[in-house]
């Protein structure tokens, strides 16, 4: 799932990467008004987190802009003001949840859990199932029949990517864009590392899932152990070069 985060303030939005990457989420940061916006109106977020006191404008202007064009995207307002006046104002602008900051870090975490509940009615797939394994969207909890699967962030994140195109070839540069916000690095073999340990946790787990590699092209996911060649041996891990 992806986050968008809108705050001026670097510190905080680089906190709220890493409290909400840890999550699973993937997260994108505008630093002001006007590039939250233009964000939001191209990117089909799963949530919005928005603080209201930009720098450039005032984030209920931003929200407003967002209904009137139509965006419904659920949005998380955070601020320093616990004020009934600026709640309300917030809400009435199309606010979905309102919190006052400082906020802790599992408030947070259960705040957008939430928002994103609220928004997937309708419009985001809650649960994914490939084979045996399933990925709760919204609880980010992985099961390979009825077992618990204990995967990274990461890992889950790009176990979703890959379910979400199960059958379908996903080359290395959309993981490296869409897992790890990254431009593709010909040097790195950093989505090889993590598929190969997704693909043994997977394997330990008794999933009834393949991920296997087309060389020149990416990877497949596919139920009963359909795919191609592997590229890596299934018990052995590719040295990390990023």
């Amino acid at each position: 799932m992806r986050i968008l985060v809108i705050e001026d303030d670097r510190a905080v939005s680089r906190l709220l990467r890493v409290v909400l990457s840890e999550q699973g989420y993937t997260i994108d940061v505008a630093n002001d008004g006007e590039e939250g916006r233009a964000l939001a109106m191209a990117n089909p977020y799963d949530g919005i987190v928005l603080d209201l006191e930009l720098g450039d404008r005032h984030g209920i202007e931003v929200l407003q802009t967002l209904r009137r064009a139509g965006k419904m995207t659920p949005v998380l307002v955070l601020t320093g003001r616990d004020d009934s006046e600026t709640i309300v104002r917030a809400l009435d602008a199309g606010a979905d949840e309102y919190a006052v900051k400082p906020i802790s870090n599992d408030e947070l975490r259960a705040r957008v859990r939430a928002l994103v509940r609220r928004g997937a009615s309708g419009r985001t797939i809650e649960q994914l199932t490939v084979g045996n394994i399933t990925l709760n969207r919204l609880t980010r909890r992985v099961r390979a029949g009825d077992v618990d699967l204990s995967l990274t962030p990461k890992e889950l994140a790009l176990l979703e990517h890959l379910m979400l195109r199960v059958g379908e070839v996903v080359t290395r540069t959309e993981l490296l864009e869409k897992v790890w916000d990254m431009h593709f690095d010909p040097g790195s073999n950093v989505v090889d590392v993590h598929v190969a340990r997704l693909r043994r946790k997977l394997e330990q787990g008794h999933g009834t899932v393949s991920i296997s590699a087309r060389r020149g092209f990416g990877f497949v996911l596919t139920a009963n152990g359909h795919g191609g060649e592997s590229a890596t041996s299934r018990n052995e891990e590719p040295p990390a070069t990023a």
